[in-house]
């Protein structure tokens, strides 16, 4: 029999002797002796409470029942109260408890994790809850093969559960803010999550909670820019494209975009990939070759999928450290070109991003599919800029006139040709130098006399050339700083 009692009383040797000897009525010395007839049942002796049987003995380690309640009586045939018996429990009146919390001092392990308090459960049949799950007061709590109750972290089945701090217990569902134990990371706490059956959410990708997607890995909540696993972000790596909403036209890696596909809203929505699981390589520190901006998601810093316009700093190995950029992210995907700049419509705007997804400003040149150059061009804001424009040229240390297509499927490309009487080489207006007044520009081929602000020469149907007279009407001469002729058609066309 296990027995762990406190020591309620001190016997006296009379009490300790009548415990193991039949009551007798002794005959006074010269009498006749009478033995009297055992009666079985309760009786109290000094205040406590014990048990004949029938033989007259006290009856001793066994358990009695009373009034309908039980009771142990011990190995001198005293009540046992306020211990553990077996696999019960009495309390300080002797009876055995049932659906009822009972607490020990720990005076056993000195372990600075164990607690100074292990709590026990005894259910309605008056046994210690061991080795399950118990379900008390609503609540949910998981005593271990001694019946402690367990705290903390528990791992179990392949799951790992949060039982709260010492002396709660309780099973934990939803979001719970814990401290860090990764070294790796530097930050003071983290967050967990714990499905409806108590269970921490490990390595998931874009699990779906409260309307809002979440990743997780080792149990962790992700912020920031995360490293997909391989096998998440290998579809995106096949097809840089992938995922990238209204993308339109490619740039070479210099400069701007290469693709020309005009692709306008092909794009894939991540959706509820919940399903996919995050390998622990996803912080592979050691990898050689420089990640991909496909190979990342970024998330907000309360855990939630990023959506929107964000001003912040790059991916790591991809963006300049410490440098901050402005980044469009849908469903957690930047927004990146597959080579150089890409153009994007966002919100009914194009904007221009390159392949570390980073927004484009200023003036970009494009190689499209099929050979052409076309220049694009971005405000300080990122929008793309359509008709004329005037933009400074830092090398030069002035401004130039550019015209970019308003409409139509070149819409925001530099215009190539003649407009408004001035030649456009894609979107750049050409005009003469400022120290020669007049100067030949070329037009695919072509040549055209342009004056300082670009306007073309041209001759009307009825002059005629001093220089070359023998062209008769429709030509003109044009004397340069330099006073070298130029003589024209009524096209601006130079006559060589």
């Amino acid at each position: 029999m296990n027995k762990h009692c406190k020591l309620l009383a001190v016997l006296s040797t009379a009490a300790a002797m009548s415990a193991a000897t039949p009551a007798l009525a002794l005959s006074i010395p010269g009498s006749v002796s009478t033995v009297l007839a055992a009666t079985a049942g309760w009786l109290t002796e000094d205040g406590e409470l014990r048990y004949k049987d029938s033989e007259g003995y006290y009856l001793t380690d066994s358990w009695k029942k009373k009034d309908g309640e039980w009771y142990y009586l011990n190995e001198d045939g005293y009540l046992s109260r306020s211990c553990r018996i077996d696999e019960y429990y009495v309390n300080e009146e002797g009876r055995r408890v049932m659906n009822q919390w009972i607490s020990e001092a720990n005076e056993d392990e000195w372990d600075s994790e164990a607690p100074d308090t292990y709590w026990y459960y005894y259910g309605k049949d008056g046994r210690s809850v061991i080795s399950k799950w118990q379900e008390i007061g609503g609540k949910n709590y998981y005593f271990n093969e001694e019946g402690h109750m367990q705290t903390g972290m528990l791992e179990l089945d392949g799951a790992t559960y949060y039982l709260g701090e010492e002396g709660d217990g309780a099973m934990k569902t939803g979001w719970i803010e814990l401290e860090n134990e990764d070294e790796e990371l530097d930050q003071d706490t983290v967050w967990h999550f714990f499905d409806n059956n108590g269970r921490m959410v490990m390595n998931q990708i874009d699990r779906k909670i409260g309307g809002s997607y979440y990743t997780f890995q080792n149990g962790i909540l992700q912020t920031g820019w995360f490293r997909l696993p391989e096998s998440a972000d290998s579809a995106a790596n096949a097809d840089p494209a992938a995922g990238n909403a209204n993308a339109e036209i490619s740039a070479d890696a210099e400069t701007a975009g290469v693709s020309n596909a005009e692709a306008g809203e092909s794009s894939t929505d991540a959706g509820d990939s919940s399903n996919t699981v995050a390998s622990d390589s996803n912080t592979d520190r050691t990898q050689t070759t420089a990640p991909r901006i496909a190979s990342y998601q970024f998330y907000e810093n309360d855990g939630k999928r990023g959506n929107g316009w964000y001003q912040m700093e790059g991916a790591p190995e991809i963006s300049e450290e410490g440098e901050t950029f402005i980044f469009y992210i849908k469903n957690g995907r930047p927004y990146y070109a597959a080579q150089g700049v890409q153009v994007f419509t966002v919100d009914g705007k194009r904007f221009g991003f390159n392949e570390r997804g980073e927004l484009q400003t200023g003036l970009q040149s494009v190689i499209t599919e099929d050979g052409q150059t076309c220049n694009y061009y971005f405000g300080t804001d990122g929008i793309m800029k359509t008709g004329k424009q005037t933009i400074y040229d830092e090398d030069l240390g002035e401004n130039q006139t550019w015209f970019f297509y308003t409409d139509g499927g070149n819409k925001g490309r530099g215009f190539h040709g003649v407009r408004d009487n001035n030649v456009y080489v894609q979107g750049l207006r050409q005009d003469a130098d400022r120290d020669l007044r007049f100067a030949p520009v070329q037009l695919d081929g072509v040549s055209y006399l342009a004056g300082t602000n670009g306007v073309i020469q041209k001759a009307s149907s009825s002059s005629k050339s001093a220089a070359k007279p023998e062209l008769g009407n429709g030509y003109k001469d044009v004397k340069d700083s330099n006073d070298k002729i130029w003589t024209v058609d009524v096209n601006g066309i130079i006559q060589e």
